[in-house]
């Protein structure tokens, strides 16, 4: 199970070391039905190397290179009548891409997010989550139970357009990282349509941390087993900070929260924060530059109506 980045890079290495040995057992194999190949290949490494030292000490190379090119083609005519294909002294990968090393081009390989992807599930157990919750099992018959209305807007036509615009925002991604804000009362949805974000990035081969607001800071304790979440947290695709303003509010815990808003706006990766409370209520238990981050560089989007929860076990 892979419970580290540490995980990760040693998979990568034992990886290598199995592309290397099922190279070296293939080579082993074809050697040893036809030495006479053998022979032939340390004759072509042998000349390569004469080649390369006459060019150093500037002497001629011709009579060399035919050798050379004729040994090549003996080794050609030795192949195509035993019926062996010339790739055996070629590693074979698991992931073509990226070489079995993770990184294409500085970037992560698509394999390296599957195995990041599972570190962060093993760590929040996302995918429990959204078992059930996701866009696919929303049932809109519940927020039409909700009479209210805003600004002349009822409470299920605003959840129609949030939707809509929420699936867009995980669809682009990639190229335009966002900050979403959930802002209303216990039950209104705010961690249901946080998680259905997280499942529809997840089927975009993103990696999604969903952590609560108080899980995430005592994984910062000193006395914490394991790693501190905050490594993890800077690295996701996407982030879910769940319930913000339940924890016990210090000066140590608005540092930490600051660092993580300033640290993924700068890095111009994808935010969800849902919670309770209200801007004047962010305003007075936070520093002022997480209030300025969260109300002037997040999208906030306030939900309303009735306790969904209470209305789903009024139907049970």
């Amino acid at each position: 199970m892979i419970k580290s980045y540490e995980d990760i890079k040693r998979e990568y290495e034992y990886i290598r070391q199995g592309d290397y040995l099922r190279y070296e057992d293939k080579k082993n194999e074809i050697y040893g039905k036809n030495p006479k190949l053998k022979e032939l290949d340390l004759s072509i490494i042998k000349l390569y190397t004469k080649i390369g030292m006459a060019r150093i000490e500037n002497k001629p190379i011709d009579e060399l290179e035919k050798q050379l090119e004729n040994i090549q083609l003996e080794r050609n005519t030795y192949l195509k009548e035993h019926n062996i294909i010339d790739d055996y002294k070629e590693l074979k990968y698991v992931c073509d891409k990226c070489k079995d090393t993770g990184y294409v081009d500085g970037h992560k390989c698509s394999c390296f997010v599957q195995k990041e992807i599972e570190l962060f599930d093993n760590i929040s157990h996302f995918k429990n989550y959204i078992k059930d919750d996701n866009f696919d099992n929303l049932d809109m018959s519940f927020y039409n139970q909700s009479g209210l209305e805003y600004n002349g807007t009822t409470y299920k036509q605003l959840m129609e357009t949030l939707i809509k615009k929420f699936k867009s925002e995980v669809e682009g991604m990639s190229k335009s990282p966002f900050s979403l804000l959930l802002i209303g009362p216990t039950g209104t949805g705010k961690t249901f349509l946080a998680r259905c974000m997280g499942a529809e990035a997840l089927k975009k081969n993103k990696s999604v941390l969903y952590v609560n607001v108080n899980e995430y800071l005592n994984s910062l304790k000193p006395d914490y087993e394991g790693e501190p979440l905050k490594y993890y947290a800077v690295a996701c695709d996407l982030f879910i900070l769940d319930d913000l303003g339940t924890e016990r509010i210090t000066d140590y815990t608005n540092t930490e929260i600051n660092y993580i808003i300033d640290k993924r706006l700068n890095d111009k990766k994808s935010t969800i924060i849902t919670t309770n409370l209200m801007p004047d209520q962010i305003e007075s238990n936070y520093l002022s530059s997480t209030y300025s981050r969260l109300v002037n560089a997040y999208d906030n989007e306030y939900l309303y109506g009735d306790d969904l929860r209470r209305l789903k076990n009024v139907n049970i």
